[in-house]
């Protein structure tokens, strides 16, 4: 197995570990935060939003997470060599890096759309800061399980 494929499935065992962090401790802290306000324009636009969840567009959902943060993986992997600063401090600022651009997106997507649905953009996009935080600090933790540490001085 060549060094490329064996980053590749390491990447891939960390980004499954990365996702059960985010759902878990995510999760939770989303549960008493803000997954009422952010959910609170649903109802109001049903022609806007997927009432109708099914266990089929869940699955989908964790694909496309699961994708997202092997990207953000795969990024972190990329800059940790040249990011300053201890583990804790590289992975916030390669994870925060991406959650800017996440609330980019979400800034130009709200930014389609009336004053009713805006704030589910807003609120996701303190949502990215909460995941993206989370995320980040179960990198720093798992990470150098994974990966000998390539930026060992910060």
């Amino acid at each position: 197995m060549t060094n490329t494929m064996k980053t590749i499935l390491k990447l891939a065992a960390l980004v499954v570990l990365l996702n059960a962090a985010r759902y878990t401790v995510g999760g939770w802290i989303e549960g008493f935060t803000i997954m009422e306000p952010m959910h609170r324009p649903m109802p109001l636009f049903p022609e806007a939003f997927d009432q109708d969840f099914t266990t089929t567009d869940f699955m989908i959902s964790l694909g496309y997470n699961y994708a997202m943060w092997f990207v953000a993986a795969v990024v972190f992997h990329l800059l940790n060599p040249v990011l300053r600063g201890s583990i804790w401090v590289r992975s916030l600022k390669s994870y925060l890096l991406l959650a800017a651009f996440f609330c980019a997106l979400a800034a130009v997507y709200m930014n389609h759309y009336v004053d009713g649905i805006r704030p589910f953009y807003y609120w996701s996009m303190v949502d990215a800061l909460i995941v993206f935080t989370v995320v980040a600090l179960a990198n720093a933790l798992l990470y150098p399980l994974f990966f000998r540490d390539r930026n060992p001085t910060g």
